[in-house]
């Protein structure tokens, strides 16, 4: 990514009058975001009013821990980082923290309440890039 040299940095934006798309890499990087987040409401939800969803991301003996009301703080949080991530193709900095919260609760929500049966060493890591990437193209987005 490169910066037009009449940009200027301050502590909540840039300001610049030829950056006015995001640039390509986090466009990509944002509709993963959304796919992903829509994926995962969508599994939540069919999960919610009980039905078996046809690709069952979770383990056999983990389907049901989600079943039910139990899935309504999953998509809240999802809901939030679809949300984040959307602030974020706004150039809103607030996107990066409502993505950040909504990502920690999404993994540890789990954790603190069924224990650790449910840690996924793939999901940490790539929350963990994703939360990285959006965190180093924070200083190009806008407050």
């Amino acid at each position: 990514m490169v910066v037009p040299e009449e940009a200027h940095l301050d502590h909540s934006h840039i300001h610049s009058s030829k950056v006015k798309t995001l640039p390509f890499i986090l466009r990509l990087v944002c509709l993963v975001s959304l796919f992903g987040g829509t994926f995962w409401l969508i599994i939540y939800f069919s999960l919610l009013l009980g039905f078996e969803p046809l690709l069952n991301p979770f383990e056999a003996n983990n389907t049901n821990l989600f079943s039910g009301m139990a899935a309504l703080p999953m998509i809240l949080f999802t809901g939030l980082s679809i949300a984040g991530v959307l602030q974020m193709w706004k150039f809103k900095k607030a996107g990066f923290y409502l993505y950040f919260i909504a990502q920690f609760l999404l993994f540890n929500y789990p954790l603190l309440v069924y224990g650790t049966d449910l840690f996924d060493l793939n999901e940490l890591f790539f929350t963990t890039i994703f939360i990285l990437f959006y965190g180093i193209i924070l200083a190009i987005l806008k407050k």
